[in-house]
């Protein structure tokens, strides 16, 4: 019975994990289309967007990926990960965090 119970918890763990790593590289590639739709409009207008809908993105209060311009010239896209947790893009840096 104990092996069947820990069978089981690792299977569901394991599909838990991926399941949490798939939609985290789904969300970075969407990501990466809105970084080259702003890089885009930054060379186009000599500017960074206010925000997306500028750049033609539809935005939400539930994302599922947010902008903020730091400044003229720096930006960060973000999404979240798991409870408490956020994978960042740093335009400055430009990678993931």
């Amino acid at each position: 019975m104990r092996v069947k119970f820990f069978l089981t918890f690792l299977l569901t763990t394991s599909i838990c994990f991926l399941n949490l790593n798939c939609g985290s590289s789904d969300k970075i590639a969407k990501g990466n289309e809105i970084v080259i739709k702003v890089e885009n409009f930054r060379n186009k207008n000599g500017k960074l967007p206010n925000s997306l809908s500028e750049i033609g993105v539809a935005e939400t209060e539930s994302g599922p990926i947010y902008y903020e311009k730091k400044s003229e010239s720096r930006y960060v896209l973000w999404f979240g990960k798991e409870l408490g947790e956020s994978v960042t893009y740093d335009s400055e840096t430009k990678q993931w965090k």
